[in-house]
């Protein structure tokens, strides 16, 4: 986590919220990647990611995900709050578990490492260049690229590319009906889904009446 800090410190945007919310990726999502291989893959690719994934808001139009969300680090608290759902939510994937209904370790590093990297690539830090509903598919290509040359297994990199390329499900650009996912990719896109919908605000603002 240093490197990072270092890194955005000199681009002049470590601040103490940022601070908080990368111990947190880090306690809640990093370190739980029991594959050491590749959670040491996941920090250096965090490393090189654009610098604005730490800054910038979740959505660009503000009409996606909960208003904590759209404010400054707004995409890596959305990456944060994900990674934390990712152990109970992962208990109803029937794909992950075994007879004594616990998902199995390897499962939980891949969804643990596609969720991370999910969200890295959504802008580019110079020039007015926004990916859109392809910021999957381009963080997977960056990710493949990336942990090739780090020499990680090769069916690992895929198995995280392919659940960080399709975490949007079948709102993924070429998604259909008929698109196989793996049990991790419908991990890791329900857990996507339960943090990023526009109106959690109405369930978790303490009002007596929702209205």
């Amino acid at each position: 986590m240093e490197e990072i800090q270092h890194r955005l410190m000199r681009a002049g945007i470590w601040d103490e919220q940022l601070e908080m919310l990368l111990r947190a990726l880090w306690k809640y999502g990093v370190m739980q990647i029991q594959d050491e291989n590749l959670r040491s893959t996941v920090i250096k690719f965090l490393c090189v990611v654009p610098r604005i994934f730490y800054v910038d808001h979740a959505s660009r139009s503000g009409n996606f995900h909960p208003w904590w969300q759209n404010g400054q680090n707004g995409t890596l608290r959305s990456i944060v709050e994900s990674v934390i759902l990712l152990p109970p939510q992962s208990r109803h994937i029937r794909g992950l578990l075994n007879e004594a209904l616990e998902p199995n370790q390897h499962a939980m590093d891949v969804a643990y490492a596609a969720t991370i990297i999910s969200d890295t690539w959504k802008k580019e830090d110079h020039g007015d260049i926004h990916y859109g509903p392809e910021h999957g598919r381009i963080a997977a290509e960056h990710w493949r690229s990336f942990a090739h040359i780090k020499h990680l297994d090769a069916h690992v990199i895929e198995e995280v590319a392919d659940a960080c390329y399709w975490h949007m499900g079948l709102y993924t650009p070429g998604a259909t009906l008929t698109t196989p996912f793996t049990p991790v990719t419908e991990l890791v896109n329900a857990c996507d889904v339960c943090t990023s919908h526009c109106e959690l605000g109405v369930i978790y603002e303490p009002k007596l009446v929702i209205v």
